[in-house]
C-alpha cells in the first residue's frame, strides 16, 4: 500500500513556486492540478474512497475525516502535491479531506466512526482559503456536503474497480465482520421476538380471563345501579311534576307583577316627556332672551337643551359583528390589507401586538426612528376602523399640566383651552365613534412635568376619571351675575312696556329704559352698558363652552410617539411604570416578501371584507380593573421570579402594579389572536427591556457583576421560549443580545435605546 502511495505521489510531480503563490491561483487550476497528480479525468467532479475516523477534542466537539484517501479505481494512496523549498512542503503528505457538519455526518453513526473501520465513497473540493493557508496546503480538501456514501451502499451509476491485495483485504474483512455482525444481529432479534411473542401471549390469555371475570362482576353492578337510577327518575318526574305546578302559579303572579310595572314604567316615561317639555321650554325661554340681549350665541344655547335621544352614527360600512362576527382575532389580517391600501406595510405580529395594547386601554408609547411609521400607523388605523385620529404636536417649552390641558385666565374670566382639551370635547360629542389622541414628539419636553397629572388620572381603571379644569366658584359667579342682569332686564321692561324679545339695541335706545336700566343696575352715568355687557358675555360664553371638570370619555385612546435621540428626554422610571412600550424597527430592516404574502393571503380569502369598516368603541376594549395579583398563574410565576433574581440586583423596578399590568396585556394579546409564549415576550419587552439603562461595570446589589447578571437573564429568557417559535431578531432574547452588545462599544453603558 505504501508503494502505491509513492507511485501516486510522485505521479503529480514537485510543483515549483512559493506557498503564496500557490494559494493565490485559481481554484480551478489547483484541482486541475490534482486530477494530474492523481490520475484522475480532467475534468468532472472527485471521487475517492477513503476511510471514516473521529478526532475527540477536550472541549467536547469531534472533528471528522476521510483518511487514507485512494483511488476510486486503482485503490492506490494518493498523496498531496509538493512544493518544493517551501518548509512543511517539502515532502507528500497522506491524502485527508475533513467533512463538515450536515448530511454527509448522518450516513454512518457516532460509534462507527469513532471505531474507524468504517469506508465510504464521497466527492471532494478545496478547503477555504484560510483554512488552506493555515495548513499551508494549496490543494488541503473537504468532502463537499450530502455526496458521501457508505462503501456498502454505492449508487448503482457509480463503479469502483479495486486493486491492491492490501485495499482488497481491508474492505474484505470488513465486509466480512459487517455480514458476520448483522448475521448475529438478525438472529438475536428473531430469538428475542419469538421470546417477546410467547409472554405476550401467556400475558394477554391471563388479561382475558380477568377481563372476563371483571366484565361479569361489571355487568351486575351496572344492573343494580340502573335499577337504583330508575328510582331516582321515577322520584325526580314526581318532583319535576310538583315544580311545575308551582312555576306555572309564580309565572301568573310575575305576569301581573310585569304588567303593574309596564304600566309604572309608561306612566313615568310620560311624566319625564312632560318634565322634559318644561325644561326645553324653560331654556329655550331663557336661552332666547340670553341671544336677545346678545349675551349668548345660538349654537351655545342649543347645546344646552337636554337630547332624549343620544347622537345616531352617521359613519357608513359594515359593522364590526356582522363584517368579522365580533372575533377581535380577525381584525389584524383585515386592518393590514387596509393599511396596504394605503401604502403602509406592517406584519400581523406588530398589528396583533398594536390591537392587544390598544384593548387594554394603557397609554401606548410608539417608540421608534423618524419615519419608522408610527404616526402613520395611529392615523390609518383609526381611519380602517371608522375612528378619528387627532395628532397633537408637543413642544419643546411644555413645563407644566396647563400646556397639555389649558388653564383659567382671571382677567379675561375665561378658559384657554389647548388643541388637546379640544379633541377631548370633540369626542365627547361622539361617543359611538373611537377617538385617537396622539402626542407626536412627546418626548421633546419633559413627559413627567407637563403629563404627571394625567398619568395620576389614568390609573383610575374602575370609574371614567374626572378632569377638573378650574373651580366651581368661577361659574357660581357667572349664574349670579346673569341672574341678576336678567333680573334688572326684566324689570327694567315691564316698567317701560317693551316686550319680552326686545333687544340690547332696543332697550339702548329707549330712554327710558336705558334710564332704567342704569338706575336699577347700579351703574354710574359715565359707565358704559356695553363694557358690563361684554364682560358678562364673556364670562357667559366661557362657562357654556367649557365645564368646570370634563370626565375622561370613553372612546378616548391616548397614544404618545417618542424619538429617542440627543434632542430628546429620556421617558422617567416613573412615566415607564405606567405606560405600554411599543418599539418600531427601522423599516428597511422589515421582511418585506412575508409580509406581501400574508397580504395575498388575507386578499384571497373568501370571508374577506372589502366593505368599510365601522367599529364602537367597547368592540375595541373597555377600560376595567387590570386581573387580581395572581401567583399560581405560570406567567406571572415567572416574571416573579426574573424580578426576584435579575432585575432588583440590578436596579430595574417591576412591581406590582407592572405585573397586574403585564396580566391584562396578555389576557388582551390572548383575544387579538397572540400565543401565551408571544404575549410574554411582548410583556417583557413592552415593561422590561425600556427600563434597562445603567453601567454593566459597577457591581449589582447583590454584589455580582451586572453584565454577567445580563448574560444570566438573557440565557433564562431564551431558555423560557426555547420551543416558542418566536421571531429570532425580534425577540426580547434578540433586543437583550443587542443590547450586551452594543455595551462593550459603549464603555460597558447598557441602554436598550442605544443603537
Amino acid at each position: 500500500m505504501e508503494t502505491a502511495a509513492r507511485k501516486a505521489g510522485a505521479a503529480g510531480g514537485d510543483i515549483p513556486g512559493s506557498l503564496e503563490l500557490a494559494l493565490t491561483r485559481a481554484p480551478a487550476d489547483l484541482l486541475h492540478e490534482l486530477r494530474r497528480a492523481w490520475g484522475l479525468n480532467r475534468s468532472g467532479p472527485i471521487w475517492v474512497v477513503g476511510r471514516v475516523w473521529v478526532k475527540s477534542l477536550t472541549d467536547g466537539r469531534e472533528l471528522w475525516f476521510l483518511d487514507d484517501i485512494e483511488h476510486p479505481e486503482s485503490g492506490a494512496g494518493l498523496l498531496y502535491p509538493t512544493l518544493p523549498g517551501v518548509q512543511g512542503r517539502d515532502d507528500p503528505e497522506p491524502s485527508a479531506a475533513f467533512i463538515p457538519p450536515g448530511p454527509s455526518r448522518k450516513v454512518i453513526g457516532l460509534r462507527d466512526a469513532e471505531a474507524g473501520k468504517q469506508w465510504a465513497v464521497a466527492e471532494l473540493e478545496l478547503s477555504s482559503l484560510t483554512e488552506r493557508r493555515k495548513r499551508r496546503n494549496p490543494w488541503l480538501l473537504n468532502v463537499r456536503s450530502g455526496t458521501m456514501r457508505l462503501l456498502a451502499d454505492l449508487p448503482a451509476e457509480w463503479q469502483v474497480a479495486v486493486s491492491g491485495s492490501e485495499a482488497v483485504r481491508r474492505i474484505s474483512a470488513l465486509a466480512r465482520h459487517e455480514i458476520e455482525s448483522h448475521v448475529r444481529k438478525v438472529v438475536l432479534q428473531e430469538d428475542q421476538e419469538l421470546a417477546r411473542r410467547h409472554a405476550d401471549n401467556v400475558e394477554t390469555l391471563s388479561r382475558l380471563d380477568g377481563d372476563r371475570r371483571q366484565a361479569q362482576d361489571n355487568a351486575r353492578a351496572a344492573r343494580a345501579k340502573i335499577e337504583a337510577d330508575l328510582a331516582k327518575h321515577r322520584q325526580r318526574r314526581d318532583e319535576a311534576e310538583r315544580s311545575a305546578a308551582d312555576l306555572q302559579v309564580q309565572l301568573g303572579i310575575e305576569q301581573e307583577r310585569f304588567a303593574a310595572y309596564k304600566s309604572t314604567v309608561e306612566q313615568e316615561k310620560q311624566l319625564m316627556e312632560i318634565n322634559y317639555r318644561r325644561l326645553t321650554d324653560l331654556l329655550t325661554e331663557k336661552g332666547n332672551r340670553l341671544v336677545a340681549l346678545g349675551l349668548a350665541d345660538a349654537e351655545d344655547v342649543a347645546a344646552l337643551i337636554p337630547q332624549m335621544t343620544g347622537p345616531e352614527d352617521e359613519r357608513s360600512g359594515v359593522g364590526f359583528t356582522d363584517a368579522l362576527a365580533g372575533d377581535y382575532a380577525r381584525l389584524a389580517p383585515l386592518l393590514q390589507s387596509r393599511l396596504a391600501e394605503a401604502g403602509l406595510l406592517y406584519s400581523q405580529a406588530q398589528l396583533r401586538d398594536f390591537l392587544a395594547l390598544l384593548r387594554t386601554r394603557d397609554l401606548i408609547v410608539l417608540a421608534g426612528d423618524s419615519g419608522s411609521g408610527k404616526t402613520s400607523l395611529v392615523r390609518a388605523a383609526a381611519a380602517a376602523i371608522g375612528g378619528v385620529c387627532t395628532v397633537i404636536p408637543v413642544k419643546p417649552n411644555w413645563t407644566g399640566p396647563e400646556d397639555l390641558l389649558g388653564y383659567y385666565n382671571p382677567i379675561e374670566r375665561s378658559y384657554q383651552a389647548t388643541p388637546f382639551l379640544l379633541a377631548l370635547q370633540v369626542a365627547s360629542r361622539s361617543p359611538h365613534v373611537p377617538h385617537f389622541i396622539c402626542l407626536d414628539e412627546m418626548n421633546l419636553a419633559r413627559v413627567e412635568h407637563y403629563f404627571a397629572d394625567f398619568l395620576s388620572l389614568l390609573e383610575s381603571r374602575s370609574t371614567s376619571p374626572e378632569i377638573h379644569l378650574y373651580t366651581a366658584d368661577e361659574e357660581r359667579h357667572v349664574v349670579v351675575e346673569q341672574g341678576i342682569f336678567l333680573a334688572v332686564d326684566a324689570e327694567a321692561r315691564r316698567r317701560t312696556g317693551l316686550p319680552d324679545t326686545a333687544t340690547l339695541e332696543e332697550i339702548l335706545r329707549h330712554d327710558q329704559a336705558n334710564a332704567e336700566l342704569h338706575r336699577l343696575g347700579g351703574l354710574a352715568d359715565n359707565e358704559s352698558v356695553l363694557v358690563h355687557h361684554t364682560r358678562l358675555r364673556r364670562s357667559l360664553a366661557a362657562q357654556l363652552r367649557m365645564p368646570t371638570s370634563l370626565t375622561l370619555p370613553s372612546n378616548v385612546w391616548i397614544l404618545g410617539a417618542v424619538n429617542m435621540d440627543d434632542t430628546t428626554h429620556q421617558l422617567s422610571p416613573k412615566v415607564l411604570d405606567r405606560v405600554q412600550v411599543l418599539r418600531f424597527r427601522n423599516p428597511m430592516l422589515a421582511d418585506w416578501d412575508a409580509i406581501e404574502r400574508e397580504i395575498r393571503d388575507v386578499a384571497s380569502t373568501p370571508a374577506s371584507v372589502k366593505a368599510s369598516l365601522r367599529m364602537m368603541p367597547h368592540e375595541l376594549g373597555q377600560r376595567a380593573d387590570y386581573p387580581a395579583f395572581d401567583r399560581s398563574d405560570l406567567n406571572v410565576a415567572f416574571l416573579l421570579r426574573i424580578a426576584r433574581q435579575y432585575l432588583d440586583p440590578l436596579g430595574v423596578e417591576f412591581g406590582l402594579r407592572a405585573v397586574r399590568q403585564s396580566q391584562g396585556y396578555i389576557e388582551a394579546a390572548t383575544a387579538a389572536g397572540i400565543g401565551s409564549d408571544e404575549a410574554l415576550d411582548n410583556v417583557v419587552k413592552h415593561k422590561i427591556l425600556p427600563k434597562i439603562a445603567f453601567d454593566s461595570a459597577r457591581p449589582a446589589g447583590n454584589g455580582r457583576s451586572r453584565r454577567e447578571l445580563l448574560m444570566d437573564l438573557s440565557a433564562e429568557l431564551g431558555k423560557r421560549f426555547e420551543n416558542a417559535g418566536l421571531d429570532p431578531d425580534t425577540s426580547s432574547v434578540a433586543d437583550l443580545e443587542r443590547m450586551i452588545k452594543f455595551a462593550e462599544g459603549n464603555n460597558g453603558i447598557v441602554n436598550y435605546w442605544l443603537r
